[in-house]
């Protein structure tokens, strides 16, 4: 056991307790925005999202309005408080126009999970502490549950790259790694001696995941979002190609592990 996470057992629960305060689910507030998932399918991946909201408050007006037509399944605070807003059975409407490995419309197979955060319109900052350690504790509950592998825990600009941002680079998705929460590359490898530049890209990005087919530019910097936060630009330099490659062949070898 991480040392830095106790214990709380209350009867035949054993719920976690981090820094001092207990994970809790609150299911305070309800979403009306949910349907059935096609083919009762389960979940199979988890899509993190920022709200891009000024508060909490003007989240759950959001998330749980009839009117905005969109929601989550969880939403948890710069505190650390998680709610539930939509039962994990349903589909709630978080990811929108989305795609992965060719999937399309990615509502009927996730999990959403929004983080407080203004985003980049309104005053983009670093995510909590503790609202980190809620979210690595949900993800480990979800996963275990459904049974989804690290490689399928996602942000919203990976499966949408040509509208979302969220949850952005500020989020640490190496720390998530490290706790076998998330995918990021072991060591980064050396490029073939020979190969075409475009062609490179277009493959690696596409065993990935992303949509290349349709927004290659876009996918880049969402790629590099997640993985080389610090350059944000459409075009890779050969050090950031390598780390490109080096993140498909390790998605790749996940796979077929897994």
């Amino acid at each position: 056991m991480n040392p830095m996470i106790g214990s709380l057992s209350i009867g035949k629960k054993l719920i976690p307790k981090h820094y001092g305060f207990e994970m809790k689910i609150s299911r305070k507030y309800n979403s009306p925005n949910f349907e059935v998932r096609k083919g009762n399918l389960l979940p199979n991946k988890v899509i993190i999202h920022y709200t891009g909201m000024k508060s909490t408050k003007s989240a759950f007006q959001r998330l749980c309005s009839q009117q905005s037509k969109v929601s989550s399944h969880y939403l948890i605070n710069r505190d650390g408080k998680i709610w539930q807003l939509v039962d994990e059975e349903m589909s709630s409407w978080h990811a929108g126009e989305s795609s992965w490995l060719n999937e399309k419309n990615l509502n009927d197979s996730s999990i959403g999970v929004e983080l407080c955060n203004p985003g980049h319109e309104f005053g983009y900052m670093n995510f909590s502490e503790k609202q980190m350690l809620s979210l690595e504790w949900l993800l480990k509950r979800i996963m275990d549950k459904y049974k989804i592998s690290p490689e399928s825990i996602l942000g919203h600009s990976d499966v949408s790259p040509a509208r979302k941002k969220d949850p952005g680079e500020k989020f640490k998705w190496e720390r998530l790694a490290k706790k076998g929460l998330s995918i990021w590359p072991t060591e980064i490898e050396e490029l073939p001696k020979v190969y075409d530049k475009q062609a490179l890209i277009y493959k690696s990005l596409e065993s990935i995941g992303y949509d290349v087919k349709n927004h290659v530019e876009e996918s880049i910097i969402a790629f590099k979002r997640h993985f080389i936060p610090f350059a944000l630009e459409s075009f890779l330099l050969e050090g950031e190609l390598k780390i490109l490659t080096s993140v498909a062949n390790y998605y790749n070898k996940i796979r077929r592990i897994s």
